[in-house]
Formats: structure tokens, sequence, C-alpha cells
């Protein structure tokens, strides 16, 4: 929503793409490595019915690190602030605020290493267990206290601050799998339920109407017609 409604760009050449890839494998890499992010995310005026150039001054690409492509840096804004402007763009309700903020709270932690990424609480665990030698070989009970481990914070059964921060889990009494739905599905039912899935959707992408598409598009239609 908002790269459509921003109307923003973040295409990158393929060979940027794949040097990032190959950073992103090394040990710590979103506190230690940067990456190549384009510069400049809004795109050069070019909304008329003419075709947008193959390369343009916007689309230049630096390296920054991953609290900088996240929170920004100069005159690039960042992601999360941009997501932050869309929701004050569409007035989002008070109730709906405070749960993103603590989702977009969770991700800017992440970014700037206020929280451990889940690779370095794992290598940390392993490397901190009684059974490991410091010989890289993961032995079965260090597995299966790993997995333990993860399963019971997934669960909400064990608190982890350095991973999760503030964010609580709450604690889940019943595995949903274990649990076994009763369906009283009807032709009635499944139209009531289609119905109501349909009055979700907007007007303007109504009977007719063509996907949502970035407003540089919807003006080079319109332009054409």
């Amino acid at each position: 929503r908002v790269l459509l409604v921003f109307d923003l760009e973040f295409l990158m050449p393929l060979s940027k793409v794949d040097e990032n890839m190959k950073r992103a494998h090394k040990i710590n890499a979103v506190n230690t490595s940067k990456f190549w992010f384009r510069k400049h995310v809004v795109p050069g005026e070019h909304c008329g019915s003419t075709a947008r150039p193959s390369r343009t001054e916007s689309d230049e690409c630096e390296e920054m690190s991953i609290a900088e492509i996240m929170n920004g840096k100069g005159s690039f804004p960042g992601l999360l602030p941009l997501c932050y402007a869309y929701l004050d763009h569409i007035k989002c309700d008070a109730t709906s605020m405070i749960r993103i903020r603590e989702y977009l709270t969770f991700i800017q932690k992440r970014s700037t290493g206020d929280l451990v990424t889940p690779a370095t609480w794992m290598r940390r665990f392993v490397t901190s267990h009684p059974e490991y030698k410091r010989d890289s070989v993961v032995s079965q009970g260090i597995a299966f206290d790993l997995l333990h481990a993860c399963n019971k914070i997934g669960l909400g059964h064990r608190a982890e601050p350095s991973l999760l921060g503030d964010v609580v889990i709450a604690p889940i009494s019943k595995v949903a799998v274990d649990t076994h739905l009763h369906s009283a599905a009807s032709e009635e039912a499944r139209a009531k339920l289609l119905d109501q899935i349909k009055r979700r959707a907007p007007l303007a992408d109504g009977p007719g109407s063509a996907p949502s598409a970035p407003l540089r598009k919807r003006m080079r239609s319109s332009d054409q017609g």
C-alpha cells in the first residue's frame, strides 16, 4: 500500500541484488555489512503517456547499513518513516496504531542491533550449551534443546527479551493442529461468506476495473484514454 499510494520506486540492478544476497550470508551482517539500495525512492517526474527511460538520475544506488535503510539517511527517508507517513495519510485509528507501532518498533530495534536476530540467538544458544565442544558439531542433545526452546518461545511459554524485546507472545493453550474443525458449510453459508468478503473490496476495484496500480501507471492510462 505504501508503494502504491506514494508511487515509490524500489527497482535496482540485479547485479546489486545478487551482491546484497552474498553479503547477507555473512555472520552478523545486519550490524556489520552494508547493502546496495536506491538513493531516491521517488521516481523522476515522468508520468505522461511516453515511456519512462530505462535509467534516470533518481535510479542511483549507494551502500547503506540496514539501520540506514530502515530508518533513513540524508535525503533518503527510510522504510519505517515511509510506513508512518502512510499511516498518518490514511488517519490510522488509535487502536490499530498501537499494535502497528509495536511491530514497527520491533523491526527498528532489529535493524539497529538493539535486538538480536534469530540467527544470532540460535548461534549463542548453541555455543553456550554445556554439550558444545567448540568443534562446530551440533549434537543431538543440543539440537533437541534448541528446538524445544524455539517451540516454547513460539507458544509464548518462554520469554526472550534479547530476541523479542517488549513484544509478548500470548501463551497458546492448545495447539491448533490438534483441534478438529467441524464444518457445517452449506451453499447458503458459503454464499454468505463470499458476499462478506466481496464487501471488503474498495469501490474503485469494482466490476470492470483493472487491478490497482501505481499512480504513474494510472495517469498514463488516463492520458491514453
